[in-house]
């Protein structure tokens, strides 16, 4: 009788499992001994018939094989029947513990395709996740996909009969795949799809497709399928919910950048590991000019408007491991790890010349310009504690606000306003 197809787990994915490895290891372990128990008890039936019943060679051999054939197929059969209850039971569980235990949304995406892989001895798996209305899904992990064959990622045109008949009936679906088909395996042999609905609090927030041989027995058992849609549907839509409230609770609602509280304590981290490790760690601090002028002129959706824009130059014109942030009304902060003083002035004086030569709004016949008045410090050369960097940012802040207000009070300026400028930046600098 053929084997149930069950490979084993990766004990990289189950390394804290409480089931220490493959969940079924034990069953098929306990199985063995069975089977060896009954044949070691047939041989000594047989053998025992045969010298003290005294039958011939012929009844010895055919009560040897029927007794041979009755006992594996009994075991096969009850043991098939305790592994398929054994993995409806253990398999969600052990998804919505795996799952659970890892923080990040992207990370558990990634994690649940190969688990399920793994547990289910799929060739392909796609997991797709509803938008915030639900009504699209986007494919959001793979596995067994080459990097150049990934289905389309919205809608999911790869599997749509599958696909509307699962969300419509809320139910998994079991079909035959057609051949030809760009993201079905490129080897022979005939495959099934199953379309599992991810479902929290009677929602569908995604699905979950799998590929897999024909013969495959996991795809086979809806019930199975069912409580793994159901295990790791609770389990990121909770993780989900938890990373959106995070978001929300380090980002300015303006402007999407980090806010005060989550900038500082990057800061007291930044400058914590920049002394444990003697790396410098710059930082520019930013001042809005005029802002109250085009709130007052123009009114505060203006106003709004030119201070998301301005997130979003701050987030496009700086590094990806950047920590950009709106500290005030108008004040802004770009914390900068290994990265000295040169750096950190050169930062500086580009996101300057950006703004000047483009405008920060345009619309309703408006084409606004601005500036900025920065102040650079950091660590070590500002100091070696936050307050003291803070207070040295804060200052040469101020310093560029006074000369930019002096120099605009003062009319066009002449060459040597500007040499006298330019000297006394680079010695605040």
């Amino acid at each position: 009788m053929q084997r149930p197809n069950n490979p084993e787990v990766p004990k990289e994915l189950l390394h804290d499992s409480p089931f220490g490895g493959d969940p079924l290891h034990g069953v098929h372990t306990e199985k063995s001994r069975i089977r060896f128990g009954a044949y070691a008890a047939i041989t000594a039936f047989v053998l025992i018939n045969y010298f003290v019943l005294d039958m011939n060679w012929l009844q010895t051999g055919v009560t040897l094989v029927c007794c041979t054939i009755v006992a594996t197929v009994a075991i096969e059969y009850a043991f098939a029947r305790f592994i398929r209850l054994r993995k409806q039971g253990v398999y969600p569980s052990l998804l919505a513990m795996e799952l659970g235990a890892t923080r990040d949304f992207a990370l558990a995406c990634e994690k649940s395709v190969r688990l399920v892989a793994a547990l289910m001895g799929t060739e392909r798996v796609v997991l797709a996740w509803a938008d915030h209305r639900g009504d699209r899904l986007a494919t959001v992990a793979t596995a067994g996909f080459p990097s150049d064959d990934l289905p389309v990622p919205t809608p999911l045109a790869w599997a749509q009969p599958g696909v509307r008949q699962a969300i419509e009936q809320r139910r998994v679906v079991v079909a035959g795949a057609s051949e030809g088909d760009s993201w079905l395996p490129r080897s022979n042999g005939r495959r099934c799809v199953a379309c599992v609905p991810l479902l929290s609090s009677d929602r569908l927030i995604g699905l979950l497709v799998l590929v897999a041989r024909q013969e495959s027995a996991a795809l086979t058992d809806k019930r199975l399928l069912t409580g793994a849609g159901l295990a790791i549907g609770l389990t990121l839509d909770n993780l989900r919910h938890t990373s959106d409230l995070r978001e929300i609770a380090i980002r300015d609602e303006l402007t999407q950048l980090f806010n005060r509280r989550y900038f500082f304590e990057q800061l007291e981290k930044g400058v914590g590991a920049a002394g444990d490790f003697d790396r410098p760690v710059g930082l520019i601090i930013l001042d809005v000019d005029k802002l109250k002028l085009i709130n007052d002129t123009y009114g505060h959706d203006v106003g709004d408007k030119v201070l998301a824009n301005l997130g979003r130059v701050l987030s496009n014109r700086v590094r990806d491991d950047d920590v950009v942030a709106r500290i005030g009304g108008d004040e802004f902060a770009v914390l900068m790890r290994d990265t000295g003083q040169r750096g950190a002035l050169a930062m500086a004086r580009r996101l300057e010349k950006f703004l000047q030569r483009r405008p920060i709004y345009e619309g309703d016949g408006l084409e606004l310009t601005l500036t900025i008045s920065c102040g650079v410090a950091g660590f070590p050369w500002s100091g070696d504690d936050v307050a003291e960097i803070m207070r040295c940012a804060d200052a040469r802040m101020y310093e560029a606000k006074a000369r930019r207000k002096a120099t605009e009070s003062a009319g066009p300026p002449t060459e040597a306003t500007q040499q006298a400028t330019a000297r006394s930046a680079r010695a605040s600098g």
